[in-house]
């Protein structure tokens, strides 16, 4: 046999071989796609009927919009007071701003208490129906509870004044250890931070439980810088505290009381003259400082519970 016969046998049976091989894949592949299309028409057959039920969600209706928004129990109980003593101290941005009415402010602290409340008093004198009881001792605080027991106090002069609202300015002698349930701790310390805040809560809680607003004044930038920094500290304790509990405010003087730099500073201007504001030991104020953070609380009581409140010769500082 020729060389040619052979190449032309082989091409033969390659190409009956090819279509062979073709024949089993199509007719493999109509097997494939008939077992699928049968397996699924089976589990389509025996699967479990299903009928749509409506989810819970959808049945509850939408709120009614007329309906009020729930009030916090905690303002709902001082408001009642407020309206019951006729003084119109507060809090709801919904109501316009009022007159005063016949209102009484409680103020406690330490001396710095009584710098601010002597601020205070002097530029509120064209209010009568205001009654404005002051309370502050000197040398007390929160860490030294065994020397002056504020919380227990403070029940006290609620209960005998029915204030309207409390002014707070406590903390300039409270960078010390706290005895806590015949535990000391020592300051600065987590327990000490956390024991501080709670007795803080707890002087807040007591004002608003008796019918009153709270205004908790943050302490003032110090000269010295360790006392400083014990101020500072304290402040933050409060500010955060206070965030939490309904009915009360936090004010800070930290930037009222430094300079343009955020630096603490003895003089400044103040109605456009220049004036010695804080004492020679870098904590306290003068009287020109009393008058100065006495004009920012009260504008502070005005804006933040929304009432014609403003002093009779306001001090204001410029930077």
């Amino acid at each position: 046999m020729t060389k040619q016969a052979l190449a032309a046998g082989s091409v033969r049976a390659f190409r009956i071989g090819l279509v062979a091989a073709l024949t089993l894949l199509i007719g493999s592949g109509y097997t494939l796609q008939y077992t699928n299309t049968a397996l699924a028409t089976e589990l389509a057959n025996n699967a479990p009927s299903q009928t749509h039920t409506p989810t819970q969600t959808a049945s509850v209706p939408d709120p009614d919009p007329t309906t009020p928004a729930p009030t916090d129990p905690v303002l709902a109980a001082i408001q009642a007071h407020q309206t019951a003593t006729g003084c119109h101290l507060h809090l709801d941005v919904a109501v316009a701003v009022q007159a005063l009415g016949t209102c009484k402010l409680l103020l406690v602290g330490d001396s710095l208490g009584n710098n601010l409340g002597y601020g205070m008093i002097g530029q509120l004198t064209g209010y009568k129906n205001l009654k404005f009881a002051l309370r502050a001792k000197a040398s007390t605080g929160l860490s030294n509870s065994w020397f002056y027991n504020w919380e227990t106090n403070l029940k006290t002069y609620l209960r005998t004044e029915k204030p309207n609202i409390v002014v707070v300015f406590l903390g300039a002698n409270d960078r010390q250890n706290m005895r806590v349930s015949g535990q000391i701790l020592t300051y600065g310390t987590a327990k000490w931070v956390s024991a501080y805040a709670a007795s803080v809560s707890r002087m807040t809680k007591m004002a608003t439980d008796a019918g009153a607003y709270v205004l908790w004044v943050g302490l003032p930038i110090c000269k010295p810088y360790n006392y400083n920094k014990g101020m500072e500290l304290i402040s933050g304790i409060d500010a955060s505290t206070i965030r939490h509990n309904a009915g009360a405010r936090f004010i800070a003087l930290h930037e009222l009381t430094s300079d343009a730099k955020g630096n603490y500073t003895q003089y400044q201007v103040v109605n456009g003259s220049r004036q010695k504001t804080r004492g020679d030991d870098g904590i306290h104020f003068t009287a020109n400082g009393q008058s100065v953070i006495g004009s920012y609380a009260i504008g502070k009581i005005a804006s933040l519970f929304r009432v014609t409140l403003k002093s009779n010769h306001p001090r204001v500082v410029t930077k």
